[in-house]
C-alpha cells in the first residue's frame, strides 16, 4: 500500500492489527518488486485503531497453544494462513479429481454424539419415536392382557402341571404323559407371551425417569 503523507497520519496506520478502509487505485508494481499488486491510497475512509500494548498477536513467533486462546485473531498469523491455503488446495484437488471422473458431490447428514449448543433439542437421530408411535397403535388395536387374562393363563398352567403329575404318579403310558407335557409347555408359552405383552407401555421407553437409549439402534444419544 502506497500513501502520500498528506492523505492521513501514518502513525495511526502502522500498528499491528489496525484495520483500515481506503479508496485508491490498484496497479501492477514495477518489475523487480516482491509484491504482485500495489494499492495507491487516495483517501482513508475509516481507521480501526489498535493499542499495540494490548493487542494479543504481536509480530513475534507464537505457539499454537497460545493461538488457541485467541481463535478470532489467529487467522491473521502466517502459520494459520499457510494451513488454510494448504487445506484449500487439498480440498480443491480432491473435488476436481472426483468431478473429472463423473462423481457427484452430495451433502449427507453427519451423525455425531456431540450436542452443539443445545441443537439436540431440535435435531436428534433416533428410532424410538417411530417405534413408540407404532407401539401405541398396536396397543390400541390389540390391548395388553388384563389381570383376569393373566390369572386365567396361570390357572391353565397350574392345571396342566397337575395333569402331568397325576399321569406320572399313575405311571401312565409315555404317549399319554408326553401329550400332557406338550400341553403344559404350550400353556407356559402362552403365559410367557401374555406376561411380556402386559409390560408394554405406550411412549418412549424410559429407565430411571430418563429415555432408555439402550433400546435404540445406537446405545448413545445421537444428533
Amino acid at each position: 500500500m502506497i500513501m502520500d503523507a498528506g492523505v492521513a497520519v501514518l502513525s495511526k496506520l502502522v500498528a499491528t492489527g489496525t484495520c483500515v478502509v481506503v479508496d485508491g487505485i490498484l496497479k501492477v508494481p514495477p518489475e523487480g518488486t516482491k509484491q504482485r499488486i500495489e494499492l495507491r491510497v487516495e483517501k482513508v475512509v475509516d481507521i480501526g485503531e489498535v493499542d499495540p500494548a494490548k493487542y494479543p498477536i504481536p509480530k513475534t513467533k507464537l505457539t499454537l497453544e497460545f493461538l488457541r486462546d485467541h481463535l478470532h485473531l489467529r487467522s491473521r498469523t502466517n502459520t494459520i494462513e499457510v494451513i488454510a491455503q494448504i487445506r484449500n488446495a487439498l480440498a480443491f484437488a480432491t473435488h476436481s479429481f472426483f468431478q473429472e471422473h463423473q462423481f457427484l458431490y452430495v451433502h449427507t447428514p453427519i451423525i455425531t454424539t456431540s450436542d452443539c449448543e443445545g441443537a439436540g433439542e431440535m435435531f436428534q437421530v433416533t428410532t424410538l419415536i417411530s417405534e413408540a408411535e407404532n407401539m401405541e397403535k398396536d396397543l390400541i388395536k390389540n390391548p395388553p392382557p388384563s389381570e383376569a387374562d393373566m390369572e386365567a393363563a396361570k390357572q391353565l398352567v397350574s392345571e396342566r402341571g397337575l395333569a402331568v403329575k397325576q399321569l406320572k404318579d399313575a405311571k401312565a403310558s409315555k404317549a399319554d404323559t408326553g401329550a400332557s407335557v406338550v400341553e403344559l409347555n404350550k400353556a407356559k408359552e402362552i403365559l410367557l407371551k401374555l406376561d411380556e405383552r402386559s409390560k408394554l407401555k405406550p411412549g418412549i421407553p424410559q429407565k430411571d425417569d430418563k429415555i432408555d437409549y439402550t433400546q435404540d439402534f445406537s446405545p448413545v444419544k445421537l444428533f
